[in-house]
């Protein structure tokens, strides 16, 4: 009889132990901003309670869609971009996070989702007076083509990489030069703004 006990409470023990191996992710949360001209954005989460079994990663979802496995434990603009919040047609959504273990890539259940504003701003490109900026990197002087007439001035906005606006003018034709040599040496973009949409095109100024 004392030799069925034991026997019954080891199977129990490993019973208990093996449904608690496999744990969630906790303390998920988002985090989103927007500093001209990135959307900034963090989703972050720890690691499952221990014990659990051997984790190989994490399955980040938008809504119930998988978007992709990762091993960090956060995803941000460092590791995607901005593609993350490219869903849908841009508008918010709700996203989780499972644990993936060993053996078998096992999913964890969720117990926390966060709600992902979509993109802060979106960015509407011209369908027919898109730009080209040459040459690129510059070398103190820029060169604007637009690819039809514009029927009203076009306002240029140049924003360096802290998103601080540097100068501003208006383009009357579509082709246009410009200087920039009192500008220091970086990274920028261009942004145009007309009746139609707003248009953004990066440049790298070099001398």
């Amino acid at each position: 009889m004392k030799t069925i006990t034991f026997t019954v409470g080891l199977f129990l023990l490993f019973t208990f132990q093996s449904f608690g191996q496999i744990n969630p992710v906790l303390n998920l949360t988002w985090e989103q901003s927007y500093i001209f001209p990135n959307n900034i954005f963090e989703l972050a989460w720890e690691e499952p309670a221990s014990p659990h079994d051997e984790l190989i990663g994490y399955n980040v979802y938008r809504e119930d869609e998988l978007y992709r496995f990762q091993t960090e434990t956060s995803l941000n603009n460092a590791n995607c971009g901005e593609d993350f919040l490219y869903y849908g047609n841009g508008e918010a959504f709700y996203a989780h996070v499972t644990a993936v273990y060993n053996p078998g890539a096992v999913e964890s259940d969720y117990t926390e989702t966060v709600l992902v504003g979509g993109l802060v701003i979106g960015i509407k490109e011209y369908t027919t007076q898109k730009a080209i900026l040459y040459p690129n990197p510059s070398h103190g002087i820029l060169n604007i083509r637009l690819n039809t007439p514009l029927a009203k001035p076009l306002e240029m906005t140049i924003f360096d990489v802290l998103g601080k606006r540097v100068y501003s003018t208006a383009l009357n034709n579509e082709n246009s030069a410009l200087d920039v040599s009192f500008l220091e040496n970086g990274f920028y973009v261009a942004v145009f703004q007309g009746e139609n949409g707003t248009y953004k095109k990066q440049f790298i100024l070099n001398y």
